[in-house]
């Protein structure tokens, strides 16, 4: 027994030393950051970097960027990155949530079993397409919606091209295609399996609607699932990185946390800062280095964090699913 304590503490232990190496980093000034070997505990500890990422960068200071390194960094504050994150992750979240929830629910009470399990495999087929393989389908898909084509095609018979819409560098293009999740269908669909057809159909003969009997008698039982299909969408939706990066290249005041943050190492990573001897140290003294990296990846999983907080109750009585099984 004092073995497995000793094994699952030192676990616990091994997962926060990569908390505690960011934050103190994070605190560190540019001095000790950059030291060989890195002290473990800041020697004079400030908030330099914090104070930078929430105020944003100065407009010399981007421009001085700007002249050296390609990823775009903006003088802009961070609630306004927080802001896109988070109106995306929303969104999605809301897609996503509501529309696998309906296709689990059809899937498990409303077709026959022949169609049923045709279905199911149709939609969780989807699974095992690489995203690497659909990026280019999916980029075409928003830019000329609803044709995954280069161009909209020509109405038959005329040299008129069919109304198209162009998604791109907007939210509903970061949206729209993360409306849809197989792996949130088979979790919706394990958990309606277990809820007896009893139920349902006594809400039938009372004249009840599907509808009304989705949001009477499968939500108030389907919590659990709920809370873990909504914490999986948030995770996934909120650390999203390369389809934003893809779609917004054109509006970077819409990029969120994650593609800013990558932008930021990749400037120190140019050595855009060091170009300038004059702005150099002004910027590294205030923040501006791999202590504003790890400050701002701290904002980034923050949100992650309160998120487990408020679904813990249910995410813990969802590790029981059928879908898990």
């Amino acid at each position: 027994l004092m073995g497995i304590t000793t094994f699952l503490w030192l676990g616990v232990i091994l997962h926060f030393v990569p908390v505690w190496w960011a934050f103190t980093t994070s605190i560190k000034p540019f001095w000790e950051v950059y030291e060989f070997p890195p002290p473990i505990f800041p020697q004079k500890p400030t908030f330099v970097a914090y104070k930078l990422i929430i105020a944003g960068l100065k407009p010399q200071w981007v421009v001085s960027i700007a002249a050296s390194s390609t990823a775009y960094i903006g003088d802009q504050p961070l609630w306004i990155f927080l802001k896109n994150s988070f109106i995306m992750t929303a969104g999605i979240m809301a897609f996503q949530v509501s529309i696998t929830a309906l296709v689990g629910y059809s899937l498990s009470k409303l077709f026959s079993p022949k169609w049923s399990k045709l279905l199911f495999l149709f939609f969780i087929g989807t699974m095992f397409v690489p995203g690497g393989v659909s990026l280019i389908p999916k980029f075409l898909l928003i830019r000329t919606f609803p044709f995954a084509t280069k161009t909209a095609p020509y109405i038959p018979f005329t040299h008129t091209r069919f109304p198209s819409i162009n998604m791109l560098n907007t939210y509903w293009g970061i949206i729209l295609p993360f409306a849809y999740s197989g792996f949130s269908v088979l979790l919706f669909k394990g958990f309606f399996d277990g809820i007896p057809d009893e139920l349902i159909n006594a809400a039938r003969l009372d004249g009840s609607s599907e509808i009304g009997i989705f949001r009477r008698i499968i939500l108030p039982l389907s919590k659990p699932v709920f809370a873990v299909v909504a914490y999986f969408s948030f995770n996934g939706a909120w650390n999203e990185f390369l389809w934003p990066l893809i779609v917004l290249t054109r509006s970077p005041h819409l990029y969120p946390l994650p593609v800013v943050l990558y932008n930021l190492q990749q400037v120190l990573a140019s050595e855009a800062i060091t170009s300038s001897p004059e702005v150099n140290k002004e910027m590294l003294e205030a923040g501006l280095g791999m202590n504003a990296v790890m400050a701002m990846g701290i904002f980034q999983s923050i949100p992650c964090f309160v998120m487990f907080i408020i679904f813990r109750e249910q995410l813990m009585k969802g590790i029981k699913l059928r879908g898990f099984k």
